[in-house]
C-alpha cells in the first residue's frame, strides 16, 4: 500500500453509517440513560470510582486526530494514567483499574456506545480498522504500515470479529489488509454487504462476552 493511496468511501457506505448511527442513538437512548445513572450512583458510594460519565481519548483516522468517546469505565487514577500517555489498552486490561460498572460495560462492549456520535460526525465508520492512539499510530507509520491512514477508522472491523480466538499480530494485519483490498476492488453494494456481515459477526462476538 502506498503512503497516499487513500480510499474514498462511497456515498452508499457514508449514508448507511449515518442512518444506522441515528437509529441506534435513538433506540439505545433508554439504555444510555441507565448507564449514566449507574456510573453516577456508583461514584456516590465509592469515592475512588467518581468521575465524569464520559471518557475521551485522542485517536487517529486517515491521518487526522479526533476525540474518540466512550462511557468512562476507569477509576480516577487510571484515567490520569491515560492522560499522561499510558497506552489505554494496557490500562484497560488491568481489572483493578476498572470501576464495577466499567467491568460490566467492558464485558459486553457497551462502553463503546458513545462512538455512535463519532460515526454520525464522520470521524469513524461502522466498519474499518480500529483507530489507534497517536503514539501507536505513528509507530505503525514509521514501520511503513499505512492501513490506518488510507481508510476511515471503524467502530468494528475484521479484527474485532477475531476476538476470543487465538491469533497473531500478522493475523490481525491480514484481516485489516484484506478488508481494505475489498473496499478498493468491490462495488459499493458489495462493500455494504461485507460491512453488514462484519457487524452481524461482531454482535455474535459481543454476545460471547469475551471482554477483550
Amino acid at each position: 500500500m502506498e503512503k497516499n493511496d487513500y480510499i474514498k468511501l462511497s456515498l452508499i457506505k457514508i449514508a448507511f453509517d449515518k442512518i444506522l448511527a441515528v437509529l441506534l442513538l435513538i433506540l439505545s437512548s433508554p439504555l444510555s440513560l441507565l448507564i449514566c445513572l449507574a456510573i453516577k450512583l456508583e461514584g456516590l458510594f465509592i469515592p475512588e470510582n467518581r468521575g465524569p460519565i464520559f471518557h475521551w481519548e485522542e485517536r487517529v483516522t486517515r491521518g487526522e486526530v479526533f476525540k474518540l468517546h466512550k462511557f468512562r469505565i476507569f477509576k480516577s487514577g487510571a484515567s490520569k494514567e491515560i492522560r499522561k500517555g499510558k497506552c489505554p489498552k494496557d490500562v484497560e486490561n488491568r481489572p483493578e483499574n476498572l470501576t464495577n460498572v466499567g467491568k460490566a460495560l467492558k464485558k459486553i462492549g457497551l462502553d463503546e456506545m458513545p462512538q455512535f456520535w463519532n460515526i454520525l460526525k464522520g470521524d469513524m465508520s461502522f466498519v474499518g480498522p480500529r483507530p489507534k492512539p497517536v503514539a501507536e499510530y505513528q509507530e505503525e507509520i514509521d514501520k511503513g504500515m499505512y492501513r490506518r491512514k488510507i481508510i476511515r477508522a471503524g467502530l468494528s472491523g475484521p479484527v474485532q470479529v477475531l476476538k476470543g480466538t487465538k491469533r497473531t499480530y500478522e493475523d490481525e494485519l491480514k484481516a485489516d489488509t484484506d478488508y481494505i483490498e475489498k473496499c478498493r476492488d468491490l462495488s459499493p453494494i458489495e462493500i455494504l454487504l461485507t460491512d453488514f456481515s462484519i457487524i452481524i459477526k461482531t454482535i455474535k462476538v459481543l454476545l460471547k462476552r469475551t471482554g477483550e
